[in-house]
């Protein structure tokens, strides 16, 4: 792969469709991702209602982040998008019309495996004549704070993210992660870990109309002195602070641009914090084309 090739735009080359049913909706939906023109980023259709509207994938039209990012255009809403993105930015896709028949796309097994797993099988096509649109940040870091969420980012020729998870629960143990986010570490290392809970929340979530198709199927649950899990046990010792970084570098593709020229650093991620510091993350990047008179590349 020549350097030009690697720095051009992609999408997918032809369709492919999952089915399942949406983690916190428990609504049957069917999820497929189609070949999308350069420069048009990543959009969601919900072509289960009428004229199919489409809610493009940046922070602009995110509507909640409960438990998971939403977003929203008029009446048209896709729930938890943040796994679907994950595995789009994990194997560097730029474009991509992603059609789905629910409010929320299928959860699959809770990780971002299946849908990176469908876009390899799809193929990658590249737009030679559209080199990738980097966000590039100042020299001096972008940093957030609040209840006690600490993230920060400096410049950097790759992207690398280091998480930090730390939780009040004896079974979860303070877990810190750092790597290197491109598609050969994204699939072995951090594709297939998987949503998780805490046993003690599971009613309160119900109650309040999420996780209604939550199941040991598509999410560890942690238990008082036990992890409730699949027969497999957990993929990683870690798997949490994986898929929090997983997470993360999901709710971050909402920027619209590629995202593999910084450092991210993360203290107790989580939708509304990650969502936040993408939006400075966003500005600091807008400022600095100002300042520059750069075009938008």
């Amino acid at each position: 792969m020549t350097r030009h090739e690697h720095e051009a735009q992609t999408t997918v080359e032809t369709e492919a469709t999952l089915e399942g049913i949406g983690l916190h909706t428990g609504n049957p939906s069917r999820l497929t991702f189609r070949p999308a023109p350069a420069n048009a980023g990543i959009r969601f259709f919900r072509s289960d209602l009428p004229g199919c509207p489409m809610i493009p994938a940046r922070l602009g039209f995110v509507v909640a982040t409960v438990r998971g990012t939403n977003i929203g255009l008029g009446d048209a809403k896709v729930h938890t998008v943040e796994h679907v993105l994950s595995a789009l930015t994990g194997l560097g896709i730029d474009n991509c019309d992603i059609l789905v028949t629910a409010n929320e796309p299928p959860a699959m097994d809770g990780s971002a495996l299946p849908f990176f797993k469908a876009l390899l099988k799809a193929g990658i096509k590249r737009f030679p004549e559209h080199p990738k649109r980097y966000l590039h940040i100042p020299d001096e870091e972008v940093t957030y704070e609040d209840r006690g969420s600490v993230y920060r980012a400096v410049p950097a020729d790759r992207f690398e993210v280091k998480a930090t998870l730390i939780h009040d629960h004896p079974l979860v143990p303070e877990l810190t992660l750092t790597m290197r986010i491109d598609p050969e570490t994204y699939i072995a290392e951090l594709a297939s870990a998987r949503t998780f809970c805490f046993e003690h929340e599971v009613a309160y979530l119900k109650s309040q109309g999420l996780a209604q198709g939550g199941s040991l199927e598509n999410a560890v649950v942690i238990g008082k002195d036990k992890i409730h899990t699949t027969p497999e046990g957990l993929r990683f010792p870690d798997e949490f602070v994986r898929h929090k970084m997983l997470d993360l570098v999901g709710d971050l593709t909402l920027i619209g641009r590629s995202l593999f020229k910084m450092r991210v650093e993360a203290v107790r991620p989580g939708h509304a914090h990650n969502i936040e510091f993408a939006k400075l993350l966003n500005q600091a990047a807008i400022k600095m084309r100002g300042k520059t008179g750069a075009k938008a590349r």
